[in-house]
Parts: C-alpha cells; structure tokens; sequence
C-alpha cells in the first residue's frame, strides 16, 4: 500500500497538473475570491506561502485583509494586534451588509440597512474569520492561536509591528519576526498573509507608489516573502482629481511569476474592497 509521504515531490507536482487539466481545484491554492488577484498570481495564495500587503497610513491594508479573511473558505484565522475582537467583527458586519462603521456605532440605520444588517450576521455565522487579538508580541502567541485553528488555510497577521516585544533593535526583531512567519506558514501549510507599514516611504517623490525597498527591515521582507503586494491610492494626495475610490494593488514581488498590478474599488464609508471585474 502506498501512503501519501511515500509519493515524491516531483510525482505530486504531476498530479496536481493532471488535476487542473480536468479542471478540479489544486489543494494547495487559498484562492482570496478577488477575480483580479487570483487571475495575477494563478489562482490564489499557495499554502506555504507568506504574502506581504503594505502600504502608506490610511491606504486600507487592514481593510484588504479583513476583506480577503472574509472572503476565504474554509474559515481564515485573523490576529490582529490593533483592535478588540468585537471590534474587527464589527467592521467585518458594516462591510458584509454596506452599512457605514458610524451609524453602526451610534444605532442609527434605516429599516433597510437593519434589514441587511440582519442578513449579513447570518452569513458571518457561517463564513466569518476566527478573529482573536494579539496582546502578547511574541510568535509564541502566533503558534498557539494556529494550533487552536487546525483547518484554516490561511492566517492573516495584521500588522507586522504587533510582534514587536523590545523597542532595541526594531528593524532586527521585525526582520526575524518575518523570518520566523514564514516558517511557519511551511511549517503548518498554510498561507500567511501579513500587513506591514512602509517606513521608507518617501512622500515627497513624484511616484509614491509603494516599492520593494520601502518596507525596510533591511531588505527581510523582500528575501522571506513568496508574494509582496503593495497597495496604492491616489486619492490619499492627490483628492480632486476624480480618483475617489480608485485603488491599485501592486505585485513587488512574485515568486512564482511576474510582476504587475491589479485595480480594485474602495469604497470609504464601509472601508470594503471589491474588485472592479466583480458585478
């Protein structure tokens, strides 16, 4: 009897090529359900992978993230060390059912946005990330909410500052934390998405989009990361342009393919992503 460890790496790789050109789905895929994203890195995020989102403060890299754990089936892991738990479900109701954080906070929705409201609780029961706080800084903490999720194809850390557990040696702690994520992400066969801050971003240059080195950390992330994405939005400088909404998600780096970029639609008032071949 042959059992799954006997198999070679390389027959696997056969097989799961023989599976696509049937048209079932590769195991090893955590497609976001973003069509552009998936079209521009081959059908999802790979288990094994670490996957770095950043971009400038109030860019929405938080939002993407909680939009693609949103989005991923089965059940996503979410560690966020920026907020209460009820908190990010909150947010993750107001972009479900379209309804602002606002008046979500104050109560005040129209029968119509109660209506969806209520419908979108539903689907979150079902669907929603596991969602717990990161207090902690340490990758212990990391392992252990893992561990307590065995199923999740994918573990969104966000962001990547909240493992920082010294203020001596920041850019060598962050580095390692980078390193050790995607251990990890190896380790468990899973995805990790992780969100990270651009402390190198020169905002006075002519192109601000985001660029490899602007992650800093002495180049950790450009090393350790299989995908980085850098997120773009012209209306944070340049407001009456007409751009409102216009967002660009950046490949810096693509281990497995090209370099390129995709165009989403983000809509403020419910800090909700969508993807702009989605009808």
């Amino acid at each position: 009897m042959t059992h799954p460890t006997d198999i070679s790496p390389l027959t696997r790789v056969v097989a799961r090529l023989d599976r696509a050109s049937v048209g079932e789905v590769d195991p090893s895929l955590v497609p976001t359900r973003f069509p552009s994203i998936d079209r521009a890195i081959g059908g999802g995020f790979r288990r094994g992978d670490l996957i770095v989102v950043g971009g400038d403060d109030s860019a929405g890299c938080s939002a993407l993230a909680l939009a693609i754990a949103l989005r991923v089936s089965p059940r996503a892991l979410l560690l966020t060390g920026e907020m209460h738990a009820e908190r990010a479900y909150a947010r993750a109701l107001a972009i479900e059912a379209t309804v602002s954080l606002e008046s979500l906070r104050l109560g005040a929705v129209s029968e119509e946005e109660r209506a969806r409201l209520a419908t979108a609780a539903v689907t979150l029961r079902d669907r929603a990330p596991v969602i717990e706080t990161i207090t902690a800084g340490t990758l212990a903490a990391i392992e252990h909410a893992v561990e307590g999720t065995p199923d999740t194809p994918l573990v969104v850390v966000d962001p990547l500052e909240c493992l920082l557990d010294r203020d001596v040696g920041r850019d060598e702690a962050l580095g390692y934390a980078v390193l050790s994520l995607k251990r990890l992400a190896l380790r468990r066969n899973v995805a990790v998405l992780l969100t990270a801050h651009l402390p190198l971003l020169d905002r006075g240059r002519l192109d601000r989009r985001p660029r490899l080195a602007d992650f800093g950390l002495g180049g950790a992330i450009g090393t350790h990361a299989d995908l980085v994405l850098g997120l773009y939005r012209e209306e944070l400088y340049e407001a009456d342009l007409g751009v409102s909404g216009a967002a660009e998600v950046l490949l810096l780096k693509y281990r497995d393919g090209a370099k390129g970029y995709v165009d989403l639609y983000f809509d403020s008032r419910y800090s909700r992503f969508e993807d702009v071949l989605e009808e």
